[in-house]
């Protein structure tokens, strides 16, 4: 997914501009972090600059993307493991205590406050009340963990969901939003405690099937 489809997730940045960016890429083509040992990108602080500086070469106030994009050179040397690294979700990279509502109306299901690293910080989990693109559920994490709705709620599309993490509370992440959809076969799998889920898979797209790309519905175009 190339095409720019500015979110709908964001009330407090409906002026701003958006780019799509490959952030594997973008480090790939970055000599200052290309080859840099350690790997300054898992500093969260660092991070958060660096995709600052992104969207500043691209002319934007803020970049999203990342679905099925392969993560194994941008994380070298965080915890995962190289071969499960392909992205499978879209992240829209926007400042801590920015303000997120729900890109699509149903039922929450599961709230999480995780504080490991690299784990999902806040994360909310949504049974959706009409499918999307085959998949019945989104989750969206590394939120801050005050002011999340409570499981059995009610979310309308729009309705406030929470903030975007500080890295302390994130997952250790720079902060952005993670937006992911799943079917039925992943909700099996995992529940009914969904907070093993994982926003990479293996790097032949295997799960692709079972996490259809969320950029129309985090864009709002879906009810």
């Amino acid at each position: 997914m190339t095409d720019t489809l500015p979110p709908m997730l964001f009330p407090t940045l409906v002026q701003a501009r958006w780019a799509y960016a490959d952030l594997a890429a973008e480090a790939k083509g970055d000599p200052a972090v290309a080859t840099a040992s350690p790997n300054p990108l898992n500093d969260p602080v660092f991070c958060a600059a660096w995709v600052d500086g992104v969207a500043r070469r691209k002319g934007v106030d803020f970049t999203y993307g990342g679905y099925m994009e392969p993560r194994d050179h941008l994380w070298r040397g965080h915890y995962h493991n190289p071969t499960l690294m392909r992205h499978t979700a879209v992240d829209y990279n926007v400042p801590a205590g920015t303000p997120v509502v729900a890109p699509a109306s149903g039922t929450v299901l599961r709230v999480v406050r995780d504080t490991s690293y690299g784990g999902w910080g806040g994360c909310v989990f949504v049974r959706l009340e009409h499918p999307y693109e085959g998949a019945g559920y989104y989750l969206m994490g590394h939120l801050a963990h005050a002011h999340l709705p409570e499981p059995g709620e009610a979310l309308a599309r729009g309705a406030p969901v929470g903030f975007i993490g500080e890295p302390h509370e994130n997952g250790v992440w720079f902060p952005h939003l993670h937006l992911q959809c799943f079917d039925q076969v992943l909700y099996d799998r995992y529940a009914p405690v969904l907070d093993d889920m994982d926003g990479y898979g293996p790097n032949d797209e295997a799960v692709n099937p079972h996490m259809p790309d969320p950029t129309a519905l985090g864009a709002g175009l879906h009810r």
